[in-house]
């Protein structure tokens, strides 16, 4: 009883966690065509890997595939000398509402047929990967502590430990 007990708690702790960090990605992505900026994509990284690993820690592996998936368009995008089109900020948002819906069915505790948003963003994934080319798949810009303007490894202790 006590490790069912143990069990639901992580749960319900990772349901808590992950509510926040996609409030987080919305924020950021909201107006990522406009207004964007490498330390917008990183802190969208930032906010995908730490929801990638919390899924992996509570066996949501489809969660976490999404997860990584948009990580991968995240680092694709981190080089200052990016240019977000209108169609690639669609794209974005298309497969960031399907991790929303992964995720609010565990939240509802509701069926959802998984495969059906897993294809959905790998379709998604596979037209930003075609637009963003030789990009996709390497590590793209990442910004020192200053570039960001504040100490990262600092920031890091506060909030991640």
């Amino acid at each position: 009883m006590a490790a069912s007990s143990s069990s639901e708690s992580v749960h319900q702790c990772f349901l808590q966690e992950a509510a926040e960090l996609l409030q987080t990605m919305d924020a950021e992505i909201q107006d990522i065509q406009p207004n964007f900026s490498v330390q917008k994509v990183h802190n969208l990284m930032r906010s995908a890997h730490t929801l990638k690993g919390a899924a992996a820690s509570v066996g949501l592996d489809n969660i976490k595939a999404a997860t990584h998936s948009l990580e991968d368009v995240f680092k694709a995008l981190c080089y200052q000398d990016t240019i977000i089109t209108v169609e690639m900020e669609a794209l974005i948002f298309r497969a960031f509402e399907c991790l929303q819906l992964l995720l609010s069915a565990q939240v509802g505790n509701r069926q959802t047929d998984e495969s059906i948003l897993l294809d959905r963003i790998a379709s998604v994934i596979s037209q930003l990967q075609e637009m963003l080319g030789d990009r996709f798949g390497q590590d793209g810009y990442l910004p020192s502590s200053s570039d960001l303007g504040f100490d990262m490894t600092q920031s890091i202790f506060e909030v991640g430990v």
